[in-house]
């Protein structure tokens, strides 16, 4: 599920580093490794998942329910964070020398174009989930819209 979605963006990042993502083990000719895809999207799931469940449920404060409080102290850190968490994991990959030499070249600019990739589908994760969760909420109901 979250390989097909990552793969919307392909070209922000590149298939050689979407393969490897993927699994892709040179040594065996298939997809042995771990998926990352599912790894990294799952984190983000989570993140984001709690970051709306805090701001609609526990924090829940009229102070709060302002659209703009909302996409400068919600939205762009968790976006960013998960660019962040994308980046890293993706450049860790890099730098140890887990890519199959026939995915190479996979530079840093590759792991920046899946950071941003990540954190487009943070953010659009936290924009449906808003929507889908916010109705409960007694004081932020109406935040972002």
């Amino acid at each position: 599920m979250f390989e097909t979605v990552y793969r919307w963006f392909i070209s922000l990042y590149g298939s050689n580093l979407a393969e490897h993502l993927s699994g892709w083990d040179e040594s065996v000719g298939d997809y042995a490794k771990s998926n990352l895809f599912s790894i990294i999207g799952i984190i983000t799931l989570i993140i984001v998942s709690f970051a709306c469940v805090t701001y609609y449920y526990l924090l829940n404060h009229p102070r709060q329910n302002r659209w703009w409080k909302w996409l400068l102290f919600w939205l762009l850190p968790i976006a960013t964070l998960n660019f962040i968490i994308a980046f890293g994991i993706t450049l860790s990959e890099v730098h140890a020398d887990n890519i199959s030499s026939d995915l190479l070249p996979i530079t840093w600019l590759n792991c920046l174009g899946f950071g941003f990739t990540n954190l487009i589908i943070s953010a659009l994760l936290f924009i449906i989930i808003s929507f889908l969760i916010k109705w409960k909420s007694r004081n932020c109901k109406y935040s972002p819209y």
